[in-house]
């Protein structure tokens, strides 16, 4: 034996600069009132087959994934996931939506003393000595544990229901009261545990609260503040006027961080064009013909970007899809070009049709970004930026408030201004006009910035400042970024002088 070496010399090991800060992807979201979405709940797919699993393939959600990962760019790149969240238009009861798979009767008929717990609503009540030997079939069976369940006392038990989804080869229960209340399933003790055999465990079994009717706003809070993994949304059922408003002015408040997907009827399209023109992010896009989604081409054309590739952005004009084309003469294309209306249109050159996404415009007003490459570029240049950020703020024991913190913060962002560079979204070598470059000189107080925004595309500060809050002096660093955004271009004059 002898003395621990750790008495005169203890080192620590340790990996230092790991804390690495999630950037979010910019998949789609598409909201759905479908219960099999369980309440206030998100859920993710990779694949069109997960998805067909999950709802159906005969489900508008289905449809849907099928556009969205059919879809491969120019750059050879798809969406490679998609999510889909729950609203809740209307008050709606507790649910169990049973595992699938096969049921045999014999293997209920053989139970004579099944047992499990529910509990709804902070309320547990157990099941027990049910009797499934008389059964004559699996819709009897469920009938047996609907009996059971009845017995209890409250109107969430009473008027209960469990069915048996043949189709589906699952059992299916909805609580008989629509409040909001929690519901869990656990094992029986008492006898045979059935809750298995029903595929009421988790996480087999979808369990969905009940809930209250929630508000367009509501909906998309609450759905963000679980995730904000994701770019673009949109509802699948058709919304009021006030509600596509109530979306479009929460976006709006998001500053640049989410693509509203709206669709609109042609008779709606210019008091849509009117109602939220003002407010920055909506992508208003005309519907075609019916069973086709034309207003996911945003949607899945910013879930197929990948910004970690050289010249990776894309102009969102002149995109391919499998769409019908509702727009094909150039009156039409004029009118909605106009109101700031987007559309899958068709033209033609030496007898060939070539149809295309046209023209990839957002709402906004005279200050946002309403190129939908331009806006999508600084989705990412954002998420990034702060992703780095919060990273180094993890990663260090302290980033102090004076030069040397500025010095390290600027060397984080300008680790995403050269991705930037890299990707394409900050474009260097570009003319400013005399405006622009008024505007760089005042917002820099830096005469010669504007030169190295039209050569190099970025001019970049950092300053650190002092502030009072809640009685207390703290500090901040405030960076200034100005950089060049890629613009695409949209059409193409030529002139040819014959000599």
């Amino acid at each position: 034996m002898a003395i621990s070496f750790k008495k005169y010399v203890d080192i620590t090991s340790g990996v230092g600069g790991n804390s690495p800060v999630a950037q979010r992807e910019f998949i789609g979201r598409i909201f759905s009132i479908n219960p099999l979405i369980p309440t206030k709940t998100v859920i993710e797919f990779t694949t069109l087959e997960d998805v067909g699993t999950y709802f159906g393939t005969g489900s508008e959600e289905y449809a849907r994934a099928s556009f969205y990962f059919g879809f491969i760019g120019k750059n050879i790149t798809r969406p490679n996931k998609i999510s889909f969240a729950r609203w809740t238009d209307a008050d709606v009861a507790p649910r169990i939506y049973g595992a699938k798979g096969i049921q045999a009767l014999a293997s209920w008929t053989s139970i004579t003393a099944g047992s499990f717990t529910l509990t709804i609503g902070g309320v547990s009540n157990t099941m027990s000595a049910m009797n499934f030997s008389a059964a004559a079939d699996l819709a009897g069976v469920a009938a047996i544990i609907q009996t059971a369940i009845r017995t209890k006392t409250g109107t969430q038990w009473t008027a209960a229901t469990v069915t048996y989804d043949a189709t589906n080869q699952r059992f299916n229960f909805v609580g008989g009261s629509a409040v909001a209340a929690t519901i869990s399933v656990t094992a029986g003790t008492l006898g045979v545990d059935i809750a298995g055999q029903l595929g009421w465990l988790s996480p087999s079994a979808i369990l969905s609260a009940g809930a209250l009717l929630e508000t367009i706003i509501q909906t998309l809070t609450l759905s963000a503040d679980e995730t904000d993994n994701f770019g673009s949304f949109l509802f699948q059922k058709a919304l009021t006027s006030a509600e596509r408003l109530a979306a479009t002015i929460w976006n709006d408040a998001q500053n640049v961080k989410y693509i509203f997907c709206l669709a609109t009827l042609a008779v709606d399209a210019s008091a849509n064009s009117a109602a939220l023109l003002t407010y920055s992010g909506t992508g208003i896009t005309l519907l075609g013909v019916s069973n086709e989604y034309p207003e996911m081409a945003p949607m899945i054309l910013l879930a197929s970007i990948d910004f970690t590739n050289r010249d990776s952005v894309i102009n969102f004009m002149f995109q391919q899809f499998s769409l019908t084309p509702s727009v094909t003469t150039t009156t039409e294309s004029n009118s909605y070009d106009a109101l700031r209306v987007n559309y899958y249109g068709r033209t033609q050159t030496a007898g060939q049709l070539i149809d295309f996404y046209q023209a990839g415009y957002l709402t906004g007003g005279a200050t946002d970004p309403v190129d939908m490459n331009v806006y999508a570029n600084e989705m990412w240049l954002k998420d990034a930026a702060g992703a780095r950020i919060m990273q180094l703020l993890l990663s260090l024991g302290r980033v102090s408030a004076n030069a040397n913190g500025t010095a390290q913060l600027l060397a984080v962002v300008q680790s995403v201004i050269d991705m930037a560079l890299f990707n394409g979204t900050i474009s260097p070598n570009k003319d400013l006009d005399i405006t622009q470059q008024l505007y760089i000189t005042q917002i820099t107080g830096d005469k010669l910035a504007w030169r190295q925004v039209a050569s190099k595309g970025y001019w970049i500060a950092c300053v650190v400042q002092k502030y009072v809050e809640n009685g207390v002096t703290k500090f901040k660093a405030k960076y200034t970024l100005v950089y060049s955004k890629d613009d695409a271009i949209r059409k193409v004059e030529g002139t040819h002088v014959l000599i």
